[in-house]
This record gives C-alpha cells, sequence and structure tokens, in this order.
C-alpha cells in the first residue's frame, strides 16, 4: 500500500530489521484520505439535492402555467422536493456528527471510514430512487399518450443510467471504503508489531 514506501529501516547494526515510520506523514496521508471521503459525500449530495429541486420544478413550473396536471406529474413533484429535503436533513446530522471522533491517526481514519459507509449507503439508495423515478417517468408517457419508440429510449436510457451509477458505485465508493479500512488494519498491525517488539527488548 502507498504508506508502505514510507518505513525506514533502521538500527541494522544487530543484524535485525527494525521500522519506523515517519509518522507525520503517514498522519497527512490519512487526512487527505479524510478530506477526500468528505469531499465525495459533500459534493454527491449537493449535486443530488441541487437536480432533484431543478427537475422537480421544471416539471412543476409548465403544470402550473398551462394549469394542466397529471397524477404521475405531481407524484414526481412531490417525490423530487420530498428527497431534495431529506438529504439536506441527512447532510446536516452528517455534518454535525463528522468531528466526533478522536484527535489521532486511528481516530482520522475512523472518521474516514465512517463518511465513506455513509458514501456507500447514500450511493445504494440512490439507485432505487433511480428506480422510482424510471416508473413514475414511464406512466407518465403511457398517460400522455407517448409514441412506443419514445418509451423504449427512455427504458435504454435509464438502464444505462443504472448500470454507470452501479459501475461507479462498485469503482470508488466499495473500494475507496476497502482502502481505508485496509490502511487502518494495517497501521493497527504495524502499531502492535512495534508493541511486541518493544516488549521483546525489555525482556
Amino acid at each position: 500500500m502507498e504508506f508502505e514506501e514510507m518505513k525506514k529501516i533502521w538500527d541494522a547494526q544487530n543484524g535485525q530489521a527494525m521500522y519506523a515510520i515517519d509518522e507525520t506523514a503517514l498522519h497527512n496521508r490519512v487526512i487527505k484520505k479524510k478530506n477526500k471521503a468528505r469531499r465525495t459525500a459533500d459534493l454527491t449530495e449537493k449535486i443530488f439535492i441541487g437536480a432533484n429541486i431543478v427537475a422537480a420544478t421544471m416539471v412543476a413550473v409548465p403544470s402550473i402555467l398551462k394549469d394542466k396536471y397529471s397524477i404521475s406529474g405531481i407524484l414526481m413533484v412531490v417525490l423530487m422536493y420530498v428527497t431534495a429535503g431529506f438529504i439536506l436533513y441527512i447532510r446536516n446530522k452528517r455534518l454535525r456528527t463528522q468531528d466526533n471522533f478522536d484527535s489521532s491517526m486511528i481516530g482520522d481514519l475512523d472518521n474516514a471510514i465512517a463518511t465513506a459507509d455513509y458514501q456507500v449507503k447514500f450511493s445504494k439508495t440512490s439507485r432505487f430512487y433511480l428506480l422510482s423515478v424510471v416508473l413514475l417517468t414511464l406512466f407518465s408517457l403511457i398517460e400522455s399518450g407517448s409514441p412506443w419508440w419514445v418509451i423504449v429510449l427512455v427504458v435504454i436510457f435509464f438502464t444505462v443510467t443504472y448500470m454507470a451509477a452501479r459501475w461507479e458505485h462498485r469503482t470508488f465508493y466499495v473500494s475507496q471504503k476497502k482502502d481505508i479500512r485496509a490502511m487502518r488494519d494495517k497501521i493497527i498491525s504495524m502499531e502492535n508489531e512495534e508493541s511486541d517488539s518493544e516488549l521483546d527488548q525489555q525482556l
């Protein structure tokens, strides 16, 4: 892993391979991981909030101006505004609790893991939300008597979007979480090895 490169072999006089870690440099790497996880969550939340508000407004305004409403349109507007409000709520909750961790290397890693786990759950939930949008969109097209080929194109578009979201989920969010967990496990393992080495020297 990347922090393995920061190991320095020292005290070779007695023929033993002793390892010391540049803790400041390593902690800086950990802080970068934590900040990256936060930026990812922050950007995702803002995109979803903005996209839902804009999309809901684009559906609602023409209906109000034309004084023409449909069941699917009303449901979609309500769903998108409620979703935007809910994301804003969980975002504020995350921001309030994101610093409730120890100010240490392990604490920062736990902080990063919590944010990465939040992002994984957010990404997974968003795909179920996409399904509800697809169903309402198809219902709206059928309700308005759209041609069959338009419906097929919409189905293809949402299928591609879902596959892209699934790929993004596995490639970025899940892998980021695994990477941070692996870093935490490795650091704890090295700290335990160092403690055992010091104990052996005392004995």
